[in-house]
This record gives C-alpha cells, sequence and structure tokens, in this order.
C-alpha cells in the first residue's frame, strides 16, 4: 500500500498499472511502424520523440477504455480472466476511440497522428498487448497480500470481513493472534480466519507467529491496547521489514473509509490530515471557477433542453431550491432542475430511494444523466459550493445525523461538492445507516483531501455520468 498525495493506493495495483501501460507503449510503436509495406518509425519529419507520443496518446485510449469497465480494480479484473466479455468490450470502445482519434487529432496535432496504413498495426498491437498482460496479470501482480490480524474480538472480525469483501485488490487473512503464547487461545483466535484454512495452534509472539505465516502485514486491532499491546514483538516485525498498521490506518488504506466502529478519538487528535494549505484552497477555488464556467458554456443546449422537457412535461417551475447547510453551518439555497412532481413533498421532507415514485418519467432520465444537478454551478461559482465534496444536506436532517453520529459535524470543515467521495463509492443514502456509512467515506475524503484525490474524483464522475450509474 502506498500513498500519493494522501489518497492510498495498492502498491500492486499501481505497478501492474505501469507495467501494463509500458507494454502498450511499446506494442502501439511496433503496430505503427508495419503497414501493406514495412513503415519507417522513424522519418526525417517525425522523429523518436514524436512517435513516443503518439504512442503514448493511443495507449491512453486503451487505459481509458479499461478504466471505465472497471478493469484496474484487480478484483474486478481477475474475475473477469474467467469470462472475458468486459475486456472485450473494453478493447472495442478503445479501438474505436483511437479510428476517431486518427480523424480528429491530425486538425489539432501538427506534427500528425499514426500513417494512414499503420492504423489496423497499432490498434491490433495495442489488444494484443492488452490481452497478454491481462492473462500474465497473476504473474504480474502476484498472490493476494497476506495479512495477520493482531487481536481477537469484534474490531478485529469486522475488519477482516469488510477487507475480504470490499478491498480493490486481494488480501488473504492468514490468522489471528491473541497477543499471547497460549496455543489454545491462538488456535480459537485463527477458527475465527475468515477465508483460512483450518487453523493451527501458534505459539510464540507475534512477530514469531508472523514470520511462520509469511505475513506481509500486522494490523493491531484490539480491543483495549493498554493492557496487552505487545511493543517489543512489533518493534521486531518492523526490523524484518513487515508493516505494522492500526485497524483504522488499514481499514482507511483499503477500504478507502474510515469505519465509525474502529475510530477512537486519539485517531483524530494525532494523525495527519483534515487540513488544508492556503495555497491548496486557493488553486481548489480556481479550479471550481474555471470548470464551472466552462461547463456552463458547454451545457447550455442541455440545460435549455431540460427546462423544455420539464415544461412540457409537468409544467412550472423549471427549478427548485432548497435551504442546505455549508461550511460551518452556513446556510444557502442550492439550485437544481426539478425532477419530482410538484406535490412530492407534501407530506413533508424525505430521502430519495431507489426507483422513486415521485420522479418524473423525464426527471428520470435527468438524474439517471446528471443533467439536473447542472444549475448548482451557480452555488459553485458564488463560493457557497466547491466541485468536489461532501453532499450537502438539508438542515431538517443535520440535527437527527448529529445527534446520532456526532462526527458527522466534521463534514462543514469543508465546502460540500457537486459531487464527492461518498457519493462516488456509496452512492444515495435514504436510511440513517446508510447515511453513516456515507459519513465513513466522507471522513476519508476530509481526512486526506488534496487537489489530486478531487482530481480522482472528477474523472471518477465522469465515468459515472457516461454510465448512467448510481442515480435515484
Amino acid at each position: 500500500m502506498v500513498r500519493v498525495f494522501n489518497h492510498w493506493f495498492s502498491g500492486r495495483k499501481a505497478a501492474f498499472f505501469v507495467a501494463e501501460e509500458t507494454v502498450l507503449v511499446l506494442a502501439l510503436l511496433a503496430g505503427m511502424s508495419l503497414g501493406p509495406v514495412v513503415h519507417p518509425l522513424v522519418t526525417k519529419d517525425h522523429g523518436l520523440g514524436a512517435a513516443v507520443l503518439r504512442a503514448t496518446i493511443a495507449a491512453l485510449a486503451f487505459a481509458g477504455a479499461l478504466y471505465f469497465g472497471d478493469l484496474y480494480d484487480l478484483r474486478s479484473a481477475a474475475l473477469d480472466r474467467n469470462d472475458g466479455r468486459r475486456l472485450l468490450r473494453a478493447l472495442g470502445v478503445a479501438v474505436v476511440t483511437l479510428a476517431i482519434a486518427y480523424l480528429v487529432l491530425p486538425l489539432l496535432l501538427p506534427m500528425g497522428w499514426i500513417p494512414r496504413r499503420s492504423l489496423v498495426f497499432a490498434a491490433a498491437g495495442g489488444a494484443l498487448a492488452v490481452i497478454l498482460v491481462r492473462a500474465a496479470m497473476p504473474a504480474m501482480v502476484g498472490g493476494p497480500t497476506r495479512v495477520l490480524i493482531l487481536g481477537t474480538g469484534a474490531r478485529a472480525r469486522t475488519l477482516a470481513a469488510d477487507v475480504e469483501s470490499e478491498a480493490d485488490a486481494p488480501y488473504d487473512i492468514v490468522g489471528f493472534n491473541e497477543a499471547t503464547t497460549s496455543p489454545a487461545k491462538n488456535a480459537m483466535a485463527n477458527a475465527m480466519a475468515v477465508g483460512s484454512a483450518a487453523p493451527v495452534p501458534f505459539v510464540g509472539t507475534v512477530d514469531q507467529m508472523a514470520k511462520r505465516l509469511r505475513a506481509e502485514v500486522v494490523v493491531v486491532a484490539l480491543e483495549d491496547r493498554r493492557a496487552s499491546l505487545p511493543v517489543d514483538a512489533l518493534l521486531a516485525c518492523r526490523t524484518r521489514g513487515i508493516q505494522v498498521m492500526s485497524d483504522v490506518a488499514f481499514a482507511e488504506a483499503t477500504l478507502k473509509r474510515i469505519p465509525l466502529e474502529l475510530l477512537r478519538p486519539s485517531a483524530l487528535i494525532f494523525d495527519e490530515g483534515f487540513r488544508a494549505s492556503p495555497v491548496t484552497r486557493a488553486v481548489k477555488r480556481a479550479l471550481d471557477v474555471a470548470v464551472s464556467v466552462g461547463l456552463l458554456a458547454f451545457a447550455s443546449p442541455l440545460m435549455l433542453f431540460a427546462a423544455v422537457a420539464i415544461a412540457l412535461s409537468d409544467g412550472f417551475p423549471i427549478l427548485y431550491s432548497q435551504e442546505r447547510t455549508g461550511r460551518e453551518g452556513e446556510p444557502y439555497r442550492v439550485w437544481k432542475f426539478r425532477s419530482m412532481r410538484r406535490d412530492a413533498e407534501h407530506a413533508g421532507a424525505v430521502w430519495a430511494t431507489e426507483r422513486d415514485p415521485r420522479v418524473l418519467p423525464v426527471g428520470r432520465f435527468l438524474r439517471m444523466s446528471r443533467i439536473d444537478e447542472l444549475p448548482q454551478l451557480w452555488n459553485v461559482l458564488r463560493g457557497e459550493m466547491s466541485l468536489v465534496g461532501p453532499r450537502p444536506e438539508r438542515p431538517v436532517f443535520i440535527e437527527e445525523l448529529r445527534k446520532r453520529y456526532p462526527l458527522f459535524a466534521l463534514r462543514e470543515l469543508v465546502k460540500p461538492g457537486l459531487t464527492g467521495w461518498a457519493q462516488l463509492k456509496y452512492g444515495y443514502g435514504s436510511t440513517m445507516e446508510q447515511q453513516a456509512k456515507k459519513l465513513e467515506y466522507d471522513l476519508y475524503y476530509i481526512k486526506n483531501t488534496s487537489l489530486f484525490l478531487d482530481l480522482v474524483c472528477l474523472f471518477h464522475t465522469a465515468k459515472i455520468v457516461l454510465t448512467g450509474k448510481g442515480a435515484k
């Protein structure tokens, strides 16, 4: 696990991505050099640098198609190896994109694009490279990361179950340890191991157990660290190259959220995060303004279409507004295209649900395409919202949420967003329990806020909008 600009990535996932892109560029370069008659890759007009740039741009078409197909999720990619349909669809999209780029980019790049007679060979080379790399994925990525959990209580069991079911990279919980040398207790601990083989009694300290099980990570998930933390054994693990992490940090790195049931106040007091420098805030604001102006100009025809469609479908008003709570608890009014019937809340405020019957037929399309959210760009320009941040909640819900989950107040450290980490990773929340789960993703974003994480959210939002996932 590696941390890039405060955002956690799987080291194996990053290495696989770099390896695949390298093979792709080389395969595209080889394909470009071929034609009905061998075409020279480097000529007096197009040097090696230009050829590499063309191959790199072409590789981005394949990378984008694989990303939109969720094939950079190692768990999904491994499952797809037995089927291959998603991979074939992604390769088809990449080849079509490459053909369109061949027609358009010569108008934009004075150096030219791919030589005409090399297009088919370049596309074939790229597709073949992806198939070969994906076939070799087990050898390139290796087996699951082996994890030993120090602890046997509810914290340890819940964390193990969540990691094995949710993490986007493979992890293998190889054992639990009671922080004791008792064979009986350690055998009982390992009987709880999720997905592990038959329990084997272990005698010795945590570092000895980690060595025998070939654990790469030791996670401290004790119910009470003060009474039984084996400091010397954990230090021995560190000196042997075994990574030692707290349960909260491990959950944050693998689940990309901060589970409320694991969170202790000390994790918020002493851990880094929950702050952004003035420079980061200034650049973020400049990005908000620039992107909002560009989107308003680009999307104006769509907004006109939405206004006419709503008027013809259900009359006026076209827009509706609600009071929401912004940064530091400041109230403001948010604007959206109306997607529900005019009497949608005659009985009071309620959360939207899956296939909500109050949604108009045209409103369902507006929600699926996210066109209904476009008027909120005005809130972004006014500085009441940001492009990326926790989704704003209505004051009528916030009081109850704060009573149940005091950490909900931390969402007010940053501006609410048009899109957000919780919205992308979890979607809508229509119950208090679902709002609590969304809060875990919001805490991850607020703690690790950075321009890089904002860009990750914006790219992921583009994928969600184009695929229409998660709308209600």
